[in-house]
């Protein structure tokens, strides 16, 4: 069977069945249909350029931090949503393998020889001070080492300075209330059971062993160091409003959710 042919002016396109493709002839003309599909293929072809292209400059979604300090705004029985402190919510994934605890007050007096702590440090090894201690149950050591890279964090006990300082009197309305923002200080984690323990009005020096005993660290804990204890709890812990700090592991998965009892959680 012979090649249909249909014109155009810069040279006909004839269609080849058992080829099942167009090809250029020499006719004059070419049918009004034939143009449009060619141009719909053509923008089609424009269109999935485009398309690519802007998945390619699209930015990837950034997981959660590794810990999320902030207010529970939302909760249901597979999620999480977290006011932080800068205001940004972020949503973490609950399941079976996420863990609850309370963190309740405590105090230096209730830090024991055999106590196994975690606290938050600054400074060097040498001369480490707790900014943040906790007190951990036995049932929620495992897993824990000795010392590790942690966040930036508020430092309470930094002194106030006991000298007296000359002062102006200010008067007239407020116009606007900016909350002060804590200054952070770079922190890093430790974990052991406390050896020994010497106390004195400045606050308590700790021996902390780790590695089966084999290592230890030495801890200064002021007396103005926030001091708490944690005490395992359920999902029922959780409620809007709750003050939670949240370590998390990948893919946006709550691990250990730490919800305030009576104290802001540190750490």
């Amino acid at each position: 069977m012979p090649d249909r042919t249909m014109g155009s002016a810069v040279g006909a396109i004839s269609h080849n069945p058992a080829k099942g493709v167009f090809i250029r002839t020499d006719a004059s003309h070419v049918p009004e249909q034939v143009e449009r599909m060619l141009a719909d293929r053509s923008a089609s072809g424009l269109l999935l350029t485009a398309a690519v292209a802007l998945l390619a400059a699209a930015p990837a979604f950034a997981e959660a931090p590794s810990r999320v300090r902030g207010v529970v705004t939302g909760a249901n029985t597979d999620s999480i949503a977290v006011k932080e402190r800068d205001g940004r919510i972020v949503t973490l994934k609950t399941g079976p393998n996420t863990a609850y605890a309370y963190v309740i007050p405590s105090s230096l007096d209730a830090i024991k020889v055999n106590d196994f702590v975690g606290a938050a440090v600054k400074g060097p090894l040498s001369s480490m001070v707790a900014v943040e201690l906790a007190i951990i149950p036995e049932n929620m050591r495992a897993g824990r080492i000795s010392l590790y890279g942690w966040d930036p964090l508020p430092d309470p006990t930094v002194g106030q300075p006991s000298d007296t300082t000359a002062t102006s009197m200010t008067n007239g309305l407020v116009s606007n209330v900016s909350p002060a923002r804590p200054k952070l200080t770079n922190t890093n984690m430790t974990n052991g059971i406390v050896s020994a323990e010497k106390g004195d009005a400045s606050g308590l020096k700790l021996t902390v062993t780790y590695d089966g005993g084999g290592k230890s660290f030495r801890i200064i804990v002021p007396s103005n160091a926030p001091i708490v204890r944690y005490v395992l709890a359920d999902r029922s812990a959780v409620a809007i409003g709750s003050a939670v700090m949240i370590k998390t592991n990948s893919g946006d998965q709550a691990d250990l959710v730490t919800v305030g009892k009576g104290v802001m959680p540190p750490m």
